[in-house]
C-alpha cells in the first residue's frame, strides 16, 4: 500500500502542480478541491482552499519569474497538502485527480492521464506472485 500511496502523492503533486500554474485551476480544479475539502473532515487535518489559492498565485509567479527555488518550496508545500488529503480520503483524491485529468484532456484535446489506487488484502498463504484478474 505504501507504494500506491507514494505513487498517488507523486501523481497528485505532478497533476495539481501543473494545473495550479494554468487557468485550469480557476475553471476546473478549484471547485473540485472545494468539494473534496468540504467532505466533513476536521479543518485542522486538511489544508483550506485559501492555501491552494495562495499556492496557485505563488507557483504562477515563480514560474513566470523563472524562480526555481521558490517553485521547489511551493511544490514541497503542495506535497504535504496532497499527503494530508490522501491520509483523509485516498479514494476521493484519486477520483479528483482522475476527473481533473479527464476534464483537462477534454478541454485541451491532449493525451489522457490515469490514476489508479489498489488496496488489496489477502487472507491465507501466498504461494507465489502474480497478477489478479477480475472478469465481470
Amino acid at each position: 500500500m505504501d507504494a500506491d500511496v507514494a505513487g498517488l502523492v507523486a501523481s497528485g503533486v505532478a497533476t495539481l502542480g501543473g494545473l495550479l500554474v494554468t487557468d485550469a485551476y480557476e475553471r476546473v480544479v478549484r471547485s473540485r478541491l472545494l468539494g473534496l475539502l468540504g467532505g466533513g473532515f476536521s479543518p485542522e487535518r486538511l489544508p483550506g482552499i485559501e492555501d491552494f489559492d495562495r499556492l496557485h498565485r505563488g507557483l504562477s509567479d515563480a514560474t513566470q519569474n523563472g524562480d526555481a527555488r521558490a517553485r521547489r518550496g511551493f511544490e514541497r508545500e503542495l506535497r504535504g497538502y496532497v499527503r494530508s488529503m490522501i491520509d483523509a480520503d485516498p479514494v476521493g483524491v484519486a477520483d479528483l485527480l482522475s476527473s481533473v485529468c479527464e476534464d483537462s484532456v477534454e478541454r485541451t484535446g491532449g493525451a489522457a492521464a490515469s490514476v489508479s489506487l489498489t488496496n488489496n488484502t489477502i487472507f491465507g498463504p501466498v504461494l507465489g506472485s502474480g497478477v489478479q484478474h477480475n472478469s465481470f
